[in-house]
């Protein structure tokens, strides 16, 4: 790993622009260099040739040891008498990059082949680091959500919510923290977002910043969860089939995405997980209503239609937390 990082750094210094993926390739003989092919961030696509001599070539002998040890046993024991169609003597690929450190044989014979010198053009394109395809990514992400979009909660009581929440404080017997100005919190969240800060977490927010031993969320920690879950859905390293790959929807009532920017946390329930304002429900569901979501939940649940029905339940002492399971 210690390597990897040198080298893109190097790299990057030497072409004056960072390096996000780079492809090193062992020569076909000790007479020749190693390719490379250097991923840059402006988009630029650099072949470079490394000498094959000296430190470089010590590293490259310590990375590729195992492969080079796996081809003589396979040479040993018949192997490529049994499938001549087998290169005996493949080159093979050192591919680095931010969080990635992989090898693979080139040219080796397989069906399933990396062929770099076969239409290399092609082959660089297809295997461009994901921030060459951003555009495409965000708009991919925006065009799956957008259907579900809507952040206008139908008859929103902020009289009943208000006496709900004081009846909640004393029911309990807490103290939350005295409440303050969060103004510059909501208009931030609200230049970020593009839509207003939730009505329901203004009135509850004017009676508290974070109450004890409950999991209820500061102004502040709403803004930075927020975020935080918002450069997930945001980074162009998770592509729509890995945001809704492995999380599912509580019936129709949500939508099976592990992150989106339109899930406001408000409380939390430990370990990365979040009971949150849902302004992206499913087909079945309502603007406004309560779900969790997180680290752990694979389903995203649903846990009530609304703010107010939130408080009801918790003022009698019910167990909502659990509802989805």
């Amino acid at each position: 790993m210690g390597f990897r990082e040198i080298i893109l750094e190097n790299i990057s210094n030497q072409l004056k622009n960072k390096v996000l993926k780079l492809f090193i390739i062992t020569p076909k003989d000790t007479e020749l260099p190693y390719d490379a092919f250097a991923y840059l961030t402006n988009k630029e696509i650099i072949a470079l040739h490394f000498e094959n001599k000296g430190n470089f070539k010590l590293w490259m002998d310590i990375i590729f040891k195992k492969q080079y040890q796996k081809l003589e046993k396979n040479s040993v024991n018949g192997q490529f008498e049994k499938q001549p169609e087998l290169n005996q003597n493949p080159q093979f690929m050192l591919v680095l990059g931010k969080g990635e450190f992989s090898q693979k044989r080139v040219n080796s014979g397989m069906l399933i082949d990396e062929k770099p010198y076969k239409n290399t053009g092609a082959y660089l394109y297809k295997n461009a680091p994901k921030q060459y395809n951003q555009a495409k990514i965000a708009k991919e992400k925006q065009n799956y959500i957008k259907k579900y979009i809507n952040t206008y909660v139908e008859n929103l009581d902020t009289i009943q919510l208000q006496k709900l929440f004081n009846k909640f404080i004393s029911t309990r017997k807490i103290k939350p923290n005295p409440p303050k100005n969060n103004q510059k919190i909501y208009n931030e969240f609200e230049s970020l977002a593009n839509y207003k800060f939730p009505e329901e977490l203004r009135i509850l927010l004017n009676n508290h910043n974070g109450i004890e031993n409950t999991g209820f969320l500061t102004a502040e920690e709403i803004l930075n969860e927020w975020k935080n879950w918002k450069m997930i859905y945001d980074d162009v390293n998770w592509m729509l089939i890995d945001l809704t790959g492995n999380n599912h929807p509580d019936g129709r009532k949500t939508i099976g995405i592990y992150t989106n920017p339109y899930w406001i946390p408000f409380l939390s329930t430990g370990g990365g997980n979040f009971i949150a304002i849902d302004y992206a429900p499913g087909s079945k569901g309502k603007s406004g209503q309560i779900i969790a979501f997180g680290t752990d939940e694979t389903k995203i649940r649903f846990i009530d239609k609304s703010m107010v029905s939130f408080l009801e339940y918790l003022i009698d002492g019910k167990d909502v937390f659990n509802n989805g399971f």
